[in-house]
């Protein structure tokens, strides 16, 4: 936009943008701030637009210009965040983290963030708070539209001039009906894919099309309080639960585009124009650039984000935009370093090359484990093992244990427990000269007969072919005991309380197990089913002399991402700590006895059970204690491999030890 051009309301509009996502992603306030960036896509569809038919008007356009154009506006100030946030992970990320920043950072470099993030989880997700590049997925819209768009609108200015906001328009309303149809059907491809958007940024394109026109006053002034309202009240009123975008984006784009139709002459565009407001919007792109990395950087030092964190990382984020903003944005788009469009094109260039091939060098090396010191290296393996040595996603046998020729004298068959377990499982075979096959599977429960209640018919299904296969391959061995570890609780009562915070209710139905259609089972429907089905394969095992052996489940933590809290707490001496004993006795009998009960008196003759959570106490004080030297969980409810061997080696050992007697008699 030229100075004659110059309009501040828009700038005033961008800070109310911002300042929406930057408050939503603190967690001050603005649970719908995220539909900030809907309208920075809005405004930048309009002022692109209108550069370009400007251009084409005075037959000046070139796109090596307008991408010259593009490199000076975004590059700069994005190279400098990646550079910056790729060190600043060197310093605090484990390797495995520091390798997925060096994935996402090699998928800005290709303009792809949004279809690796795509690929990877969903923005509202959980892990997505642990990626420092999550945000440049919208930038990765933007560059794929400023690719495709000129070229399109280019062809239609000189084939078919006239019908040029109708093709918008009809783009327009192809691509939100795509977002709609998407939103329930791959919530992640339309939040984050240029076909879901597109229709955002075509929303500012066809409004640059229409020549300015002098409404009355009165009714300009209705329209600019109507958008302002469908702006802000979805920043109040939407949160990371509300279906997104879809029809919900609708307000925030016909907001944000009323309110750049209205103009800066009624009193909404006087107070978007003020000076503090346009300050503010002139920052912007560097503000929504450094804060969410700090934001992420600051959640991997002390995790839980207090007010006064949360502040300080307000007024850090401020600062670095200011920063960027005047010696990086401002000289590298008006001053001489980038005047010409070689330069321009050559630093796009250049620059990612050198970028991608950083990143590339991390990933490549796992995540530099070497720069950390040997005693975080093992404590930090604590938050990246998963049993995964042990672990076939198709529930493939993998020995375990004594290697040797010859029948197994045991089956480890279990979900993530039961390779969380397999540490202590191995140990306690190798000392007892004991062969083994381990059959884990994360997610599926090692019992035949059952489902998730969440699961369509086919799915379903799937899950008991498997399971059924893995019966039949263990009777094959012929072992003398199969050996059962899995997140039973879960299975019969959902979620617990921590896990379903923020979370719809339905959510905690998702990971009980019925044995027949039932949406959202009761404890004793799911238990009940539990019951059955291990009673009925017990029979099976028994007709071929197999005995069937039941961990209980391990006691739950109220504290989530311990190793990694551990880690951080070890990392950064007296920033951090984090409590060592946290679930006491009593809210563990009170989330876990029912099912332990249950199994316990599940009548099946040939079925023993083995209860190890005794040991997890602190004896003085009767609280579950999560670490010592090491962590002994990985989360709220998974050990690592130091708490498997810590905690269920000995119960695990004088479980194995009559078969170890019986092969030597």
């Amino acid at each position: 936009m030229t100075a004659k051009n110059y309009r501040p309301d828009i700038d005033g509009l961008r800070a109310v943008s911002v300042i929406g996502v930057v408050l939503y992603h603190l967690g001050l306030g603005f649970p719908g701030g995220f539909v900030g960036v809907d309208v920075f896509f809005v405004i930048s569809g309009y002022l692109i637009t209108g550069i370009l038919l400007r251009n084409l008007r005075e037959q000046r356009f070139s796109l090596m210009d307008f991408w010259a154009r593009r490199v000076r506006r975004i590059a700069p100030a994005a190279i400098a965040m990646v550079v910056g946030t790729l060190l600043i992970g060197g310093f605090l990320q484990t390797p495995e983290r520091y390798a997925s920043l060096a994935r996402s950072a090699m998928a800005h470099v290709a303009m792809a963030s949004n279809c690796y993030f795509t690929r990877d989880q969903g923005y509202f997700a959980e892990k997505s708070d642990l990626e420092p590049l999550l945000h440049t997925w919208s930038l990765s819209v933007e560059e794929q539209f400023y690719l495709i768009f000129p070229l399109i609108l280019c062809f239609m200015w000189k084939r078919a001039r006239k019908r040029l906001a109708l093709v918008i328009a009809g783009a327009a309303l192809i691509s939100f009906a795509w977002s709609w149809l998407e939103v329930s059907d791959d919530p992640k491809a339309a939040f984050f894919l240029l076909p879901a958007r597109g229709w955002e940024l075509l929303a500012g394109a066809l409004l640059a099309t229409f020549p300015p026109k002098e409404a009355q006053s009165t009714q300009k002034e209705a329209w600019a309080v109507l958008g302002l309202v469908l702006v802000l009240a979805p920043m109040f009123v939407f949160d990371r639960l509300t279906a997104f975008p879809g029809p919900a984006a609708l307000s925030p784009v016909l907001g944000a585009t009323l309110l750049i139709w209205t103009g800066g002459r009624t009193r909404i565009g006087q107070l978007l124009g003020l000076n503090a407001l346009v300050k503010v919007g002139l920052i912007s792109y560097s503000l929504y650039l450094w804060h969410w990395p700090f934001v992420v950087f600051a959640r991997e030092m002390v995790f839980e984000l207090t007010p006064i964190w949360k502040v300080s990382l307000l007024v850090a984020s401020l600062l670095a935009a200011y920063l960027s903003w005047r010696w990086i944005e401002k000289p590298f788009r008006t001053g001489p370093l980038l005047a010409t469009r070689r330069r321009a094109l050559l630093l796009a260039l250049t620059s990612a090359l050198a970028l991608f091939v950083i990143a590339f060098s991390v990933k490549s090396s796992d995540g530099f484990p070497s720069r950390l010191p040997a005693e975080l290296r093992v404590i930090m393996s604590d938050i990246e093992w998963n049993g995964a040595e042990y672990t076939s996603s198709k529930s493939k046998g993998v020995p375990i244990g004594f290697q040797d020729k010859g029948p197994v004298d045991f089956v480890l068959w279990g979900d993530s427990h039961g390779a969380s377990a397999s540490p202590a499982v191995n140990s306690a075979a190798l000392d007892l000269k004991l062969k083994g096959r381990a059959y884990l599977n994360n997610g599926t429960p090692p019992v035949t007969g059952l489902w998730f209640a969440d699961m369509s018919e086919e799915s379903a299904a799937e899950m008991i072919a498997l399971n059924e296969r893995v019966l039949n391959e263990i009777i094959a061995a012929k072992p003398k005991t199969v050996f059962l570890v899995g997140r039973w609780v879960a299975r019969c009562e959902g979620y617990n309380e921590a896990e379903m915070f923020g979370e719809p209710e339905n959510l905690r139905f998702t990971t009980m197990l019925v044995d027949s259609m039932i949406p959202e089972p009761s404890f004793e429907q799911a238990g009940g089913a539990l019951v059955r089905q291990i009673k009925a394969m017990a029979a099976k095992l028994e007709v071929h002399g197999i005995e069937l052996v039941i961990l209980q489940q391990v006691p739950e933590s109220n504290e989530s991402r311990t190793a990694a809290r551990f880690y951080a707490m070890k990392r950064s001496s007296g920033l951090l700590t984090i409590p060592q004993f946290t679930t006491t006795k009593g809210e563990f009998l009170e989330r876990q006895e029912r099912t332990m009960k249950l199994l316990k008196n599940q009548g099946a003759e040939n079925v023993r059970i083995i209860d190890a959570s005794g040991q997890f106490f602190f004896q003085d004080r009767g609280q579950l204690k999560v670490y010592a030297e090491r962590s002994y969980y990985r989360d709220e409810d998974h050990l690592t491999r130091a708490g498997a061997m810590h905690y269920l080696k000995p119960a695990i050992k004088d479980f194995l030890s009559p078969l170890s007697d019986g092969e030597s008699q």
